[in-house]
């Protein structure tokens, strides 16, 4: 098969499938990337039940060549040739590996992982030549969205019961994401996709797809192609974060993280108001512990030097009572009564003769 078939196999929602094209192996191909100097290949784990090993295989002509493997109890270990261009990424439960390119690394990439219960996970990326890979397109509808919403895509088309084939894809940067691919004898849902979106094919031209818990990383160009018997349609949506400046009505789930967006001004007043109210009250309790304190300290210092002052007092007056008991200066001597001057009174003498 030539590379403009692979190619064509990949993107039906670009280009106009040709009916003697068979695509059997092509057919369920999660994300396309463009070739580089360096390309990251992801394999995000959805952890869904406990991982027994992870690997990574490249296919040659349906030719499997093991490129690495990771065993949560033994470890990595990425095979030769691959082991001079190929590293895992930090987090190595994640399955991400970053591939130092070269010409020759063009081709289909296989991730695989072994769960119990759930078994067999595969994740199919193709790496394209460069000059394969397709130019994007003007939007036909723009769409915002609120980090954690639900956002739905709607794809109406006036005769559903012609369809063909329907898919969805997601063009961000040098990838494509296929999301939804559904034809009359099958339904393909892509790996990243697979516990997030609804999709609604009803006989009354409603063809839906709603993304639920969306998040930066969902930002991209969405486009929805028809193929039918009498040609093919496609309608594009550019879906990025809502932003100021929105038409959409603000989502009722996230009524509140909205108002303080739509009023920023609002909001912050007061958290500034707070701030200062915080840093007044602050300082008012430190101001009033520092005067407490200097009362504290000067009335002890006070109550000190006054016992001091007594103490110094005493202690001069009982030296002076010991130096001069008589002195006048002594008043408890000056005021003790002469008992013996008034005791004893006069007596007459008599003398023999």
């Amino acid at each position: 098969m030539s590379w403009l078939t692979y190619y064509l196999c990949l993107c039906p929602g670009l280009f106009l499938l040709q009916r003697d094209v068979t695509c059997k192996e092509y057919q369920k191909v999660d994300l396309i990337i463009k070739l580089q100097d360096t390309v990251v290949l992801k394999c995000a784990y959805p952890e869904m039940g406990k991982m027994i090993q992870l690997s990574w295989e490249k296919k040659d002509d349906g030719v499997k060549h093991k490129v690495a493997v990771y065993n949560p109890k033994r470890g990595e270990h990425i095979f030769f040739p691959y082991n001079r261009s190929v590293i895992f990424l930090s987090s190595h439960i994640s399955g991400d590996i970053k591939l130092t390119a070269t010409a020759a690394d063009e081709g289909l990439y296989q991730c695989s992982i072994n769960t119990f219960p759930e078994g067999m996970l595969v994740k199919l990326i193709a790496v394209i030549d460069p000059a394969k890979f397709p130019r994007s397109r003007t939007s036909d509808t723009r769409v915002h969205f609120v980090p954690g919403d639900n956002v739905t895509l709607s794809c109406a088309y006036p005769n559903v019961d012609s369809i063909t084939q329907l898919t969805w894809q997601r063009t961000a940067g040098e990838e494509i994401s296929t999301i939804v691919d559904v034809t009359t004898s099958q339904s393909f849902i892509g790996y990243d996709y697979k516990q997030r979106i609804q999709f609604i094919h009803s006989p009354n031209q409603n063809i839906s797809l709603t993304i639920e818990n969306v998040t930066t990383n969902d930002v991209g160009m969405y486009s929805c192609h028809i193929v039918t018997n009498n040609g093919n349609w496609t309608k594009t949506f550019d879906v990025d974060v809502e932003g100021e400046q929105s038409d959409l009505p603000p989502p009722r789930n996230h009524a509140t993280l909205t108002e303080a967006q739509n009023h920023p001004a609002k909001a912050v007043p007061d958290i500034k108001m707070l701030l200062i109210f915080g840093a007044i009250a602050l300082g008012s309790l430190v101001l009033v512990i520092s005067v407490v304190t200097i009362i504290c300290v000067w009335r002890s210092k006070k109550q000190k030097a006054n016992k001091k002052q007594f103490q110094k007092g005493t202690t001069e007056r009982n030296n002076q009572r010991r130096a001069n008991p008589n002195s006048y200066a002594n008043l408890d001597v000056y005021d003790r009564p002469n008992s013996r001057e008034m005791v004893c009174p006069e007596e007459a003498i008599y003398a023999n003769l």
